[in-house]
């Protein structure tokens, strides 16, 4: 056990201690999604959990690389912490671009992991994976959580009760004009029954972009809340491929009664930790690596009793 281990409250101080001390290893964070950090000499290199799309497959959905070059690649380096390198030798990726990609799946994932309940936590050693090159400093990594939370609260509650809803579609939603390709391709996924974590992994996007996309839609009537359908914490069974790449066959669309359907109710109001909701400033979702966050940003995680207690 480390020093900064006995003395942590919550995940967020015991990332700081790490960084401090210069750990180089794994911690593993158990709860609903859960997930497991990865850190190199104190920094936040990978984050993966089951909520949220990694690195990889950020890559490998959208077709940024394909399949065949990919596993081609991993044959040839089979050390998947050289594979970044190896990807932007052979011209696959940018330098650049790669770098964007593997930090902004970190700040997602971690977003990931805070909407849901806190759990305990254990260390390990080193386990290859595909990393960030600069890495993330932890207070930076809080600090941008904390402000994705807050912009992600509203009538629905909090993050978390966003990110249970299952949104239906409108009929002829997509035919309004106005609509950009990337609320296009959200709008092609939503169908009553996926969250927006099965979208993301559709998509091949961040869960948080997905999310803030899903918020505007609705606000433009393009989407209804099924707030009486919320997932019951389990994992979500819908397919999670691309339209018109072998997807079954989708159910059709409920019948809508003449005139214009009432508006679901919203889910009870909450305001988590006292935060006060954000205002209207952000126009548009960002995937790449975030710039300075809020204040105050430590206790952006749930927190639970010292001894290896805390969510992300």
């Amino acid at each position: 056990m480390t020093t900064a281990t006995a003395a942590a409250r919550n995940l967020p101080a015991l990332l700081q201690g790490l960084y401090e001390e210069g750990y180089s290893g794994t911690v593993r964070v158990s709860g609903s999604p859960g997930g497991t950090i990865h850190l190199r000499d104190g920094l936040i290199g990978a984050v993966e959990t089951p909520g949220a799309p990694t690195a990889t497959s950020v890559l490998l959905t959208p077709g940024r690389i394909d399949d065949e070059s990919w596993l081609a690649a991993c044959a040839v380096e089979r050390d998947t912490e050289r594979l970044g390198a190896h990807l932007v030798a052979t011209g696959l990726i940018g330098a650049a671009e790669l770098e964007i990609v593997c930090t902004a799946a970190v700040f997602d994932a971690a977003f990931a992991m805070a909407v849901g309940p806190p759990g305990s936590w254990t260390l390990g050693d080193p386990e290859p994976t595909l990393l960030t090159g600069s890495g993330v400093a932890p207070r930076r990594l809080t600090e941008e959580t904390t402000r994705r939370i807050v912009r992600l609260s509203g009538p629905w509650g909090a993050p978390g009760e966003l990110a249970r809803i299952r949104p239906a579609p409108v009929p002829d939603a997509a035919l309004r004009p106005g609509l950009s390709d990337r609320h296009r391709s959200v709008l092609s996924t939503v169908n009553g029954r996926r969250t927006a974590r099965d979208m993301a992994f559709t998509l091949g996007r961040g869960l948080y972009a997905i999310m803030l996309d899903l918020t505007r839609l609705e606000a433009r009537e393009l989407i209804r809340w099924e707030t009486g359908r919320a997932a019951d914490g389990r994992p979500s069974t819908a397919p999670r491929v691309l339209p018109g790449r072998g997807a079954p066959d989708e159910p059709p669309t409920r019948p809508t009664p003449t005139g214009s359907a009432p508006k679901a109710a919203p889910l009870p109001k909450r305001t988590p930790g006292g935060a006060s909701r954000p205002g209207p400033g952000e126009a548009q979702a960002r995937e790449g690596p975030p710039g300075q966050g809020p204040a105050g940003g430590r206790d952006a995680f749930p927190g639970g009793s010292s001894g290896g207690h805390g969510g992300l």
